[in-house]
């Protein structure tokens, strides 16, 4: 049986900007709060990666639950949050 991770994410789209993309992201948590989350990729990185724009909403719902995963109540994620290289890395390896 599958471990309930105490939290729903839904993917809410990406908005291109200037330099970058925002993937924004709804957390309910378990005990129905929610917040926002928008992650940034640098036009830089998927320049530098060959990271295809199709790839990136997985990559950066990944990096959501991985985060997640490791989030505790005294180290919340904070409501924006830059995707890295070492994001791209993993993503592709795992």
């Amino acid at each position: 049986m599958a471990k309930d991770p105490g939290f729903q994410l839904r993917y809410l789209g990406m908005m291109p900007q200037v330099g970058h993309r925002e993937y924004g992201f709804h957390i309910e948590d378990k005990d129905h709060g929610t917040r926002q989350v928008v992650l940034t990729i640098e036009d830089t990185v998927f320049l530098e990666h060959r990271l295809m724009f199709q790839e990136a909403p997985d990559l950066c719902y990944q990096k959501m639950l991985l985060d997640l995963g490791h989030e505790t109540a005294e180290a919340r994620i904070s409501s924006r949050v830059s995707v890295s290289s070492s994001d791209v890395a993993r993503y592709r390896d795992g």
